[in-house]
């Protein structure tokens, strides 16, 4: 099967419609998935109903819900099936004609078509799969709503930007007939981008640009950054940026594109360092990923490459963190944001402690100042 078949799939899962809304657990599942893969949990076909899938499936669960949505994994683990590309294992002894929902005593584990797990391997693919699956519950809009008011930006700005990308900006690229549909109906980073970049060389955009205080700019880079976050391409971007500059020698290249991806010497250094997750002390490799303290796109090379910038977290710490719901104080007190819903439930509590070092703490400053509207009671 071709990526454009599964990318078609993903659009079109037969998800359940309540409420006004399409049920997101099919989603979540699969981008859990594709989080546990892209950190090496996953790293054949064979996916099993544990601990880390579940937690990984809450965290997208959280940003994706509405209304009264349940966080129920088990669901899609089974109903996924329906999709044609999702397969159930039963256990020894058992017949998957008597599989009749969830078991655990029943279900050995799930596994994908062979072509979509090896599609799934590759970052590039990767976020074209996750933007395909979030057009499924279709409601980007609102999603991006939620998404700019999460930042700390205020509900009037956030419509702002919202009603600037929708109207007179899809208005002026259709006009200057850049695309044929407006831009939040387009699914894909890569293609928003390469529909906007126009826009900016445009003589009536920069008119209204400047008449508007850089609104439309900071709307449709905002809109942008929204895409980039649901695809998740911001790696596979920064490693572009990295081959593709003249400032860097080879080495430093493969460097700095080891440390973005969270392998190499970056990686071991964490572990010399910390031994296990910084947090709970974990210590199987599979599950910890090697995270910057100070955000990489904030970060001169020489801080990318500081091990005193990183931190060795388990999957569901590690993106709380990234995201900027939890930080640390000095100390290395946890500070969970009162954004955070039901932090018990990814196994986060406010007894948890950093082991800090004195070298982390500029960046531990600089990470809390960063995200510091998001502690606010």
């Amino acid at each position: 099967m071709s990526l454009q078949f599964y990318l078609n799939k993903f659009r079109d899962l037969n998800t359940m419609r309540l409420q006004g809304h399409n049920k997101p657990h099919k989603v979540c599942m699969l981008l859990a998935v594709m989080d546990l893969i892209e950190c090496g949990v996953i790293h054949e076909n064979r996916i099993e109903f544990n601990q880390a899938l579940k937690q990984s499936f809450t965290l997208h669960f959280q940003r994706l819900r509405a209304g009264n949505d349940k966080d129920t994994p088990d669901n899609p683990f089974y109903h996924l099936t329906s999709d044609g590309f999702w397969h159930i294992k039963p256990v020894v002894g058992v017949e998957f004609g008597d599989i009749t929902g969830f078991s655990k005593r029943k279900i050995a584990y799930a596994y994908l078509d062979t072509e979509l797990f090896e599609l799934m391997k590759s970052s590039l693919v990767r976020s074209d799969l996750r933007l395909a699956l979030t057009q499924n519950l279709t409601r980007l809009p609102e999603l991006y709503l939620r998404w700019v008011m999460g930042l700390g930006k205020s509900d009037k700005t956030a419509k702002n930007y919202l009603g600037a990308v929708q109207g007179v900006l899809s208005d002026l690229a259709m006009r200057e007939q850049i695309t044929d549909s407006g831009l939040t109906q387009i699914g894909s980073f890569h293609e928003y981008k390469r529909v906007t970049t126009p826009l900016y060389e445009l003589n009536e955009f920069r008119e209204k640009d400047a008449r508007g205080n850089k609104m439309y700019s900071s709307a449709l880079k905002s809109y942008g950054e929204f895409l980039a976050d649901l695809g998740q391409v911001d790696v596979t971007t920064d490693v572009d940026d990295i081959l593709q500059s003249d400032d860097l020698t080879t080495t430093e290249k493969s460097m700095l594109v080891s440390a973005r991806v969270g392998q190499g010497q970056f990686r071991q250094r964490l572990f010399e360092q910390w031994d296990g997750c910084a947090v709970t002390g974990y210590m199987m490799p599979a599950m910890l990923v090697a995270s910057h303290i100070k955000p990489w796109r904030s970060s001169t090379n020489m801080e990318r490459l500081d091990p005193n910038n990183g931190l060795l977290l388990l999957a569901n710490l590690d993106k709380a963190f990234d995201r900027g719901f939890i930080s640390f104080e000095d100390n290395g007190q946890i500070i969970i944001s009162t954004q955070l819903e039901r932090p018990q439930v990814l196994g986060i509590s406010q007894h948890m402690r950093l082991s800090v070092r004195e070298q982390n703490i500029k960046y531990l400053q600089y990470h809390r100042e960063l995200y510091q509207e998001r502690f606010v009671a």
